[in-house]
């Protein structure tokens, strides 16, 4: 038996998302996080797309936007990760199923679709249009009993310099991490010259702060706070979101001792990842990817992946912003 609704609202797909295998219940892919993260753009709005068949799901979060100067709309991941949720489906159904959710797109005037697949879900697999490996990325298996033994030395030899030096490791509540998270993320990407999207506002992180399994972790030297991060933790897996490090205490292993920190809590609650991501590039010597693969090798890709839902409409775009479109690399080249 087949359902023909395609979209239903945030409570529904909670609901579902909620009765997925824990392994599978990655925290940036729930409808929450999704909600969550709409709140840093105010043109973006968070669909839910559904289509179940017999005990079959297919579920498809993304932010939706008008698109500029027509009557018509794109859809996209949210920040971090996104693409679909398939659990119980064979090819047939699959299909079945992202024909229900094309129907969807035409009645809502969808004409592109920019997706970016979560690497340790690898749900790029379930994905009907154009997927494109973009790079390599790191998660921390907890399936240890000697956490640090299994760092690379580098990782190693930070955190027992933070630690010798007295660093200290402590949780902040929900509402003191709401108080105080936003305004030292700011600082430490102010630092570093960060481009202003990453500057987020009180509101997107007072949502991200309220989901279900955030949680902030300090690194202090007594009463001064050198480091900060957001992680979102799941039923079996932990992520990291946001972090940032002033520049007092990117010398004393505190952003080691703050990773090293979130994989013991994670571990201790039952967690058996840790996933960290990626670089700032696709270079196999990123800076940022260096750092993360002291924890662990990057073995895991990620993938983005898109559709054009309606190639007349997007070739007008084109036509429209020649020079825009030829000279930049993104889809949906008209966001800017």
């Amino acid at each position: 038996m087949s359902s023909e609704r395609a979209f239903v609202d945030q409570a529904c797909a909670q609901a579902l998302f909620d009765a997925l295998p824990a392994e599978m219940q990655w925290p940036t892919l729930s409808p929450a996080y999704v909600a969550a993260d709409a709140l840093r753009d105010s043109q973006l709005a968070p669909v839910f797309l559904v289509s179940q068949e017999d005990d079959g799901l297919l579920m498809h979060g993304v932010h939706e936007a008008h698109v500029p100067g027509l009557e018509a709309r794109d859809w996209q991941s949210a920040y971090g990760y996104g693409g679909p949720i398939v659990h119980h489906m064979n090819a047939e159904a699959l299909t079945r199923a992202w024909r229900r959710l094309d129907a969807e797109a035409t009645v809502r005037h969808v004409v592109a679709e920019f997706v970016r697949f979560h690497p340790a879900l690898e749900n790029h697999h379930f994905y009907p249009g154009t997927v494109f490996a973009d790079r390599a990325v790191v998660v921390i298996n907890l399936d240890t009993a000697d956490l640090l033994s299994s760092y690379k030395g580098r990782a190693r030899t930070a955190i027992r310099k933070a630690e010798r030096a007295g660093l200290q490791v402590s949780f902040e509540t929900q509402e003191h991490a709401i108080e105080i998270f936003p305004a030292f993320y700011r600082r430490c990407m102010g630092e570093i010259d960060a481009d202003n999207f990453y500057l987020f506002s009180d509101a997107y992180f007072e949502h991200m702060l309220r989901l279900p399994g955030a949680r902030v972790l300090s690194v202090s030297d007594g009463e001064k706070r050198l480091s900060m991060g957001l992680f979102l933790f799941g039923p079996k897996q932990a992520e990291y979101h946001l972090s940032g490090t002033l520049r007092a205490g990117r010398q004393s292993g505190a952003t080691n001792l703050l990773v090293h920190a979130a994989a013991q809590t994670a571990q201790s609650s039952g967690c058996l990842s840790l996933y960290l991501g990626g670089g700032t590039s696709m270079r196999p010597d990123d800076p940022l990817l260096r750092f993360k693969e002291s924890f662990a090798a990057a073995h895991l890709m990620f993938r983005f992946g898109h559709r054009i839902h309606d190639p007349a409409t997007y070739a007008r775009l084109r036509e429209g912003a020649p020079q825009l479109a030829a000279n930049s690399k993104r889809l949906l080249f008209y966001r800017g």
